[in-house]
């Protein structure tokens, strides 16, 4: 008798689907963790408000709102030394020239204060899970543990994305389509307290999961693949205010991708699917009921100004010309957007995001054209439309991390459509390899340049890791990034190795893009 499928379905270097997670897990947390420490604290965007969030939740306080003059601030008591994070980054801050070392010594104060947030009415769940750390330090020691509880949870969802791959999936092009959304700005705030990043990690999974199940699995998905499918998007949908938005318009593509009648017949069909879109339903109605009880989309006012005399097509005018920022923002311009990566880098990213693309739209079937334009087209139109529609209440108020569970749905989708055929398969395999080496080599340079930028300003020394660095992580610069570039080369030669294989077995027989 044949052994079962689950069994049978190893990766093509000897580890099974179990084990590929923990490797992944393993590596992608110490990465998350070498960025953590290698940025001084709040110095990702709206830091030291997320950590005020995560402390005032963890300790019961939900606070408490109701200014006149701005309805996105909510009122809590957290230590002043958790409070110290809205001064520590402020001479360096916009500043990248400017090194870390310029920042006050951290006050050792535990005293009680109020003091005001503006991501104080945000769904609670990315909080909860971050802020246990803040339960065992109220100081520096607390801060660095959320980062670190960060970094574990953005780290389980990239190692459940490769488990996904490694068990179900028939098309080995789709781990170049999942690396190619692992931009730098990816890694940077899934390494910091910010729920961005844990946003964009869990829709980078959820689209792998459902490109596996609308290519390989329509009529009739395992189902573990279902339970998965059906807890990221539980999930996602409780993470960020415009969430179950997302979760819709993913969902949207995908039935286009499936086709609804084979879909719905599906739905019917299976206990398994009605019980997982059932906790979907739930999980939507919770988080709608705490955006709307809670104001979450009441947003601080801090965008470019928008006349109040303008027209609607002024406007959409002056938010087009944000795009392409959005889209440069998405690669990775680090920071508080003070420190961008070279403009041959963005250039080098899009070309491979590009090819990957292309490639699949060229040889995908109707439905599979329709489905990358639709979303293609959407990661551009639905900030395009937000911003323009609230323009005149709050500026132009986006970055190009708010889109990206959108966007990164363009490359996986358009990997996931590749082709196999036997006289194509050396190619596709030569084709990943190099996207895949390509992106561990640009993924180095960032953190070196990020590094750089803290320990040094932009413009310092580029050889600042021999005693000339200005600022140093607590893990020092040369441990940083020896262990980063250990741990990276790692993953990316480990991801090599599955794509350079020669053995095949259950998840190579092609199944043709339908």
């Amino acid at each position: 008798m044949n052994a079962p499928r689950s069994r049978r379905r190893l990766s093509s270097i000897g580890l099974a689907p179990r084990s590929v997670f923990l490797a992944f897990f393993a590596l992608t947390f110490i990465a998350l963790a070498c960025w953590s420490f290698a940025d001084p604290l709040v110095a990702a965007p709206d830091e030291q408000a997320h950590f005020i969030r995560a402390y005032a939740i963890d300790h019961g306080q939900l606070g408490h709102g109701g200014y006149t003059y701005n309805k996105a601030l909510v009122e809590v008591s957290v230590p002043a030394a958790i409070n110290f994070t809205k001064a520590y980054p402020r001479c360096f801050q916009f500043r990248a020239a400017i090194p870390a070392n310029c920042a006050p010594t951290w006050t050792r104060s535990t005293a009680m204060v109020r003091t005001t947030t503006y991501v104080g009415h945000y769904p609670p769940l990315y909080y909860l899970l971050v802020g246990v750390g803040s339960l065992f330090s109220a100081h520096v020691p607390g801060l660095y543990l959320m980062r670190l509880a960060s970094s574990l949870v953005s780290a389980f969802m990239l190692a459940l994305c490769a488990y996904t791959i490694a068990r179900w999936s028939k098309r080995r092009a789709l781990a170049a389509g999942v690396a190619v959304t692992l931009t730098p700005i990816v890694w940077f705030l899934a390494a910091s307290v910010n729920p961005s990043g844990f946003e964009i990690t869990t829709a980078i999974c959820l689209w792998t999961a459902l490109t596996i199940f609308a290519l390989d699995y329509p009529e009739n998905p395992p189902r573990g693949l279902v339970a998965v499918i059906g807890g990221l998007a539980s999930t996602l949908v409780l993470v960020r205010g415009l969430s179950p938005l997302f979760v819709v318009i993913i969902g949207a593509v995908v039935a286009l991708l499936v086709g609804p009648r084979r879909l719905g017949a599906l739905v019917r069909r299976r206990r398994d699917v009605q019980w997982a879109a059932a906790g979907v339903v739930v999980a939507a109605l919770l988080a709608a009921a705490w955006i709307l009880t809670q104001g979450t989309l009441n947003i601080a006012p801090d965008g470019a100004k928008v006349d109040s005399s303008w027209s609607e097509w002024h406007i959409i005018r002056l938010v087009l010309r944000h795009v392409h920022g959005w889209i440069q923002q998405s690669v990775g311009v680090l920071g508080w957007l003070d420190t961008p990566m070279p403009q041959w880098f963005y250039n080098l990213w899009y070309l491979i995001v590009i090819g990957v693309v292309v490639t699949g739209f060229v040889v995908a079937s109707r439905r599979g054209k329709v489905a990358v334009l639709a979303i293609t087209a959407l990661s551009l139109l639905v900030p395009i439309v937000l911003v323009t529609r609230q323009a005149h209440q709050l500026g132009i108020v986006w970055q190009g991390r708010d889109s990206m569970p959108l966007a990164v749905g363009v490359p996986i989708l358009g990997a996931g459509l590749w082709t196999r055929s036997r006289h194509a398969r050396s190619l596709q395999k030569n084709i990943t390899t190099v996207i895949v080496a390509l992106v561990t080599l640009l993924t180095l340079g960032s953190f070196y340049l990020n590094l750089r930028r803290y320990s040094v300003g932009r413009t310092g020394t580029r050889l600042f890791f021999w005693h000339h660095e200005a600022w140093s992580p607590p893990t020092g610069t040369i441990v940083t990034m020896v262990v980063y570039g250990v741990v990276t080369m790692a993953l990316g030669a480990l991801v090599i190795a599955w794509l350079r294989s020669s053995r095949h077995h259950v998840d190579d027989v092609f199944v043709s893009s339908h």
